[in-house]
């Protein structure tokens, strides 16, 4: 029977769109040069301000900018929603976006949680202040505010988006942020698990959204009690992946077909975070058996853009395992270890052509919290292993230099899907120890007869194998380096 030979074309890397909170952040990052006098450069004619200690905390940090509670006064003040309110409201979003991420950490941290379910609602002036506070809830609309043209010039992007979250207590909040998840709907009534750490910016509405779609679509009618400034909404979908916490809008910004590269860098570790926070038992429940691979490798099945986040097992041939330090005490504390390990395993598949070349294995990287103990680890290693975890992206990388049939050079590329799991399952071969029995015994001197008569057959075998082994090796990439983090 003749097997099928799929074949993958050569795919170039075809990077995602850029998140409009991005180009803020560029605006903002030229705008905040620190001048050789200690003062902070101003923005949009802010006065300087010298650059104190007090600034690690965040009232500090937005006084340093004037938009703390007395500079925001203009919000709290009755009257309807203009331009003033509307560019005070950016300013803040912006410094937030801004922030130092290690002190943004420490804010979110230590935010204020709202009335959560069976408690009555808050009173929504008396969490205006400094400090961040944390929600959630139901995500039920969403739509952009399409800035003005001399805003959207200042500030560096068309449109922010607008979240209406309902808390369990029923506390209606209005969001004003810089990263919805893409995959919401806009102008359309949704329900979706969503949370929030924000900073308060006024007891009641802040804008409505528009201008509204031709199909008349309107923003609800019912007024918010209370109006945030929010660098993202978290999205929880009712996944495998989302029920372990992780905010499946942090796929926003993953780019397929690269390595890993800065977008990356929050799905990475959130979804390490994540499988940390599950049991192995229910991911290997949740994943199921090993399946076929080869939808998962062709780029053009378009499989991660349907399937990210969704739970597989791959079952194969480890041939490298690498221990990666984690040096960020940021990123530790988020993950809740000083380490995680890589592989690299060889997956059974059909018989395939990648680039040209017929092969019946393929390689899938594996990023897990452990691994099994007395299991073998380094550059050149052969142990059978089981990964249950979650995909991640379609991770690529140029093979080293291969001489062709007309004896030029050249540079091939590979894409592989990377996987997220909690531990990887060693499927060691028995030793001659546990598999000896009586009937062993039995068979131990035909065993020897037969060993010798297959000697040469064996020897051709090994050599084989090592050559196997050898080009397994070849079709590795070099280890996924994190932008940012140390080698």
């Amino acid at each position: 029977m003749t097997r099928s030979r799929p074949t993958f074309p050569v795919f170039s890397p075809r990077p995602d769109g850029v998140m409009l909170g991005v180009i803020a952040c560029l605006v903002g990052i030229a705008a905040t040069t620190v001048l050789p006098s200690g003062i902070v450069r101003p923005v949009m004619g802010e006065e300087p301000v010298a650059a104190t200690g007090s600034s690690d905390s965040l009232g500090g940090y937005l006084s340093t900018w004037k938009i703390d509670r007395d500079g925001r006064r203009l919000l709290e003040e009755p009257g309807a929603w203009d331009e003033a309110r509307q560019a005070l409201a950016l300013r803040v979003l912006t410094r937030l976006v801004l922030a130092p991420p290690k002190l943004a950490v420490r804010w979110n941290e230590d935010a204020v949680p709202v009335a959560g379910p069976g408690q009555p609602a808050e009173d929504a002036g008396r969490l205006i202040g400094n400090a961040m506070i944390r929600a959630t809830g139901r995500a039920v609309f969403v739509a952009p505010q399409v800035l003005p043209p001399a805003q959207a010039e200042i500030f560096g992007r068309p449109q922010i988006d607008v979240v209406r979250i309902v808390t369990p207590a029923g506390l209606v909040l209005d969001v004003l942020t810089d990263a919805a998840p893409r995959s919401w709907p806009r102008w359309k009534a949704i329900d979706e698990s969503a949370a929030v750490v924000g900073l308060p910016l006024a007891a009641g509405s802040g804008p409505r959204p528009g201008p509204p779609p031709a199909d008349g679509a309107e923003w609800p009618a019912q007024s918010a009690g209370l109006l945030l400034a929010a660098t993202r909404v978290s999205w929880f979908p009712p996944t495998p992946l989302g029920g372990l916490g992780l905010d499946y809008g942090l796929f926003d910004t993953v780019v397929d077909g690269q390595r890993l590269v800065a977008g990356d860098t929050e799905a990475f570790y959130g979804m390490l975070a994540a499988v940390g926070r599950g049991t192995e038992e229910g991911i290997e429940a949740a994943a199921g058996p090993p399946r076929d691979v080869v939808p998962l490798i062709d780029p053009r099945t378009g499989w991660f853009g349907q399937h990210r986040g969704e739970p597989l097992t791959v079952d194969g041939i480890a041939r490298r395992a690498t221990r990666i330090e984690v040096d960020d005490p940021v990123r530790r504390r988020q993950i809740g270890t000083d380490h995680y390990w890589e592989l690299f395993v060889f997956v059974e598949t059909s018989l395939i052509k990648i680039n040209d070349h017929l092969q019946e294995s393929y390689p899938i990287v594996c990023c897990v919290r452990t691994l099994p103990d007395g299991m073998p680890t380094g550059q050149s290693i052969t142990e059978r292993v089981r990964v249950s975890g979650f995909a991640m992206k379609r991770y690529g990388y140029p093979l080293p230099k291969l001489r062709g049939a007309d004896g030029k050079q050249g540079e091939e590329r590979r894409e592989t899907p990377l996987l997220i799991g909690k531990q990887a399952v060693w499927l060691p071969a028995p030793s001659p120890a546990s598999a000896a029995s009586l009937l062993g015994w039995v068979f131990t001197g035909l065993a020897g007869i037969i060993g010798l008569l297959l000697a040469v057959g064996v020897w051709s075998f090994s050599r084989a194998a090592r050559r196997k082994k050898r080009l397994d090796r070849e079709m590795l990439p070099d280890r996924l380096q994190l932008p940012g983090a140390g080698d």
